[in-house]
């Protein structure tokens, strides 16, 4: 399995973040195609540069996880990031390691 891994720095309005985010954007990703599971959280910082929220999305292979970046959706998933995090979002991926 492959997993990406998107994290949002501390929002000037983290309500308006959280109310697009979770009513909006997150759905928007759901629909991600070859998503086979995905999640967010919101961390509690045990020092500085801390995160605001975390968003995890499972693929099959990191082929089938790029595929879904560069679909439609994705580009959609992509573009609606400036309505709520104008400062982005910071992206990396890797392989989940089966144990």
């Amino acid at each position: 399995m492959h997993r990406l891994l998107v994290t949002y720095p501390v929002p000037v309005e983290p309500k308006r973040f959280m109310d697009y985010y979770a009513g909006h954007h997150v759905p928007l990703a759901r629909t991600l195609p070859g998503l086979l599971g995905c999640r967010w959280m919101q961390p509690a910082a045990l020092g500085p540069g801390a995160h605001f929220v975390l968003f995890e999305a499972d693929f099959a292979s990191e082929a089938a996880m790029f595929a879904a970046l560069g679909s439609p959706i994705g580009a959609r998933v992509a573009a609606d990031v400036p309505n709520y995090s104008p400062a982005g979002a910071a992206l990396m991926h890797y392989e989940v390691p089966e144990r």
